[in-house]
């Protein structure tokens, strides 16, 4: 019987699609920088006046952070701004002017792709879990004789602890939402819910689990191995929209993403599933994982950084170990101050 895989999104395993993801952050990195140098200077830096453009998202997060930080935020963009290796950081994007008033996106569109960061579209399939080996192959078909066949697949919460509480006056109203990526590249948002307030090792226990959200792994005509992916987004309530926002950012993301990988393989790629979902998302995991901590380096906004994790099914007689369900997993949230770590676990059910 072939094991299903779980991971935590942190960094892409293939340089080439890394490589072209970075591109990516860099060009939301400068949307925000540019965001923070029209609050100082806002005739020499004026805003894109479309709706739909990354600064005006990034501008409502920035509005919602103190005055003193937004201030900081400005001071650094001007002494970034004037940094000799400034260029060599941003490679082709160096060419975009944040003094203009058309948008970071529109100047990067009209920039030809750089050709060092094309490569061939089987490039994708070597991303882990894009393919099953020939032993993977056979250990799933041989399963798919004993084993009953599981159609759902959903990912549960068991508990949220508080390690430290945040530099909150009171106690800290944590709130969880998030997202998912399917295996059709579609992403839904996962509503937030308040867990509960917490002090310094308070726990809340789910018992049963709490799902957080679901999927149905025989609604699309994708072919097997399938990857998933939920971002879960652990917020206290006074730190205002971060859910909201981290929607619409991974929307713009998701959106990058895909555009860039087409340009690095040449080429339109369709419907995002198999190897190229895959690929797709790890990047958007990743790029948002480093977008979260640019604007904590640059704004000082210490929100508890978005944890993307991810599963690959091989087939629906596939398990985790033989189990329906995998190990309890871990993952730690840290910012102003806080620390929370919070447990869950994948699970197929029919």
């Amino acid at each position: 019987m072939a094991d299903n895989k779980d991971s935590v999104v942190t960094t892409l395993p293939n340089a080439k699609i890394k490589a072209v993801t970075d591109r990516v952050v860099r060009e939301m990195q400068l949307a925000a920088e540019k965001v923070a140098c029209h609050h100082a200077e806002p005739t020499k830096y004026p805003m894109p006046t479309a709706k739909s453009a990354v600064e005006q998202l990034f501008a409502a997060r920035f509005k919602s952070l103190p005055e003193g930080q937004r201030k900081k935020a400005a001071d650094k963009v001007a002494a970034e701004l004037k940094s000799p290796a400034r260029a060599g950081r941003l490679g082709d994007l160096a060419k975009v002017d944040l003094r203009s008033p058309a948008s970071v996106e529109s100047q990067v569109k009209a920039l030809p792709f750089p050709d060092k960061l094309k490569f061939p579209a089987d490039e994708l399939r070597r991303m882990p879990g894009t393919s099953l080996t020939g032993a993977e192959e056979t250990a799933a078909q041989t399963g798919a004789q004993a084993v009953a066949e599981l159609r759902q697949l959903e990912l549960r919460i068991h508990k949220v602890q508080c390690l430290d509480e945040t530099s909150e006056l009171g106690k800290d109203e944590i709130h969880l939402g998030g997202t998912s990526i399917d295996e059709s590249g579609d992403t839904k948002k996962v509503s937030a819910f308040k867990v509960r307030s917490f002090n310094t090792g308070d726990v809340q226990t789910y018992t049963p689990p709490k799902r957080f959200t679901f999927f149905s792994l025989t609604e699309s005509t994708v072919t097997f191995p399938k990857s998933y992916f939920v971002t879960l987004v652990l917020a206290e309530v006074d730190w205002g929209g971060l859910a909201d926002f981290l929607n619409g950012l991974l929307e713009k993301v998701k959106a990058k993403v895909v555009a860039a990988v087409a340009a690095a393989i040449g080429g339109a790629i369709g419907s995002p599933g198999g190897p190229v979902g895959i690929a797709i998302g790890i990047a958007v995991g990743y790029a948002v994982t480093q977008i979260f901590e640019f604007l904590k380096n640059l704004w000082g906004d210490e929100v508890f950084k978005p944890i993307t994790v991810s599963t690959v099914i091989p087939s629906l007689t596939s398990r985790w170990a033989g189990q329906d369900n995998s190990s309890d997993r871990s993952v730690e949230y840290a910012g102003h101050g806080g620390r929370y770590r919070l447990t869950y676990d994948w699970r197929m059910y029919s």
